[in-house]
């Protein structure tokens, strides 16, 4: 069962709050162990707080994340000129310079989502490409 920290806080605060008529509290003690709990409990309510914008950074950073290798591997593989794949190719290798490195998950996307066989033609220039493929593949006719 889960516990409202802030609400348990409220609580033990409104409790250490029982004075009498000339504003001391009924009971000291209780009102010492009161004013703790409320304590602890509002410390553990800021801690839910700070794990929960943990939780919303980090699923933004595999957001962004995605949308890097998304668009690396995209821009290697569908840039139909060589300087479209050269700009994708450079954003590769200035996030390998800043310890990104996307290249795996860039090869695999490539491989499972745009439908290649292998990867590795795809960080070859377009025009070197077709060049390759036209060799291996000749025309028939």
């Amino acid at each position: 069962m889960s516990i409202n920290h802030r609400a348990e806080a409220e609580r033990c605060a409104s409790k250490a709050s029982y004075t009498s008529e000339s504003g001391r509290p009924y009971n000291p003690e209780a009102t010492d162990f009161y004013l703790k709990l409320a304590t602890v409990h509002a410390t553990l309510a800021a801690g839910e707080i700070a794990g929960a914008d943990a939780m919303a950074y980090r699923h933004t950073i595999q957001t962004m994340r995605f949308a890097l290798v998304r668009h690396v591997a995209e821009g290697l593989a569908l840039s139909e000129g060589d300087e479209a794949h050269q700009h994708a190719r450079g954003l590769a290798q200035y996030l390998d310079s800043v310890g990104l490195n996307v290249d795996r998950e860039a090869d695999a996307y490539i491989e499972d989502q745009l439908g290649w066989g292998s990867s590795r033609d795809a960080w070859m220039a377009p025009t070197k490409r077709r060049a390759k493929w036209d060799a291996e593949n000749p025309c028939p006719f």
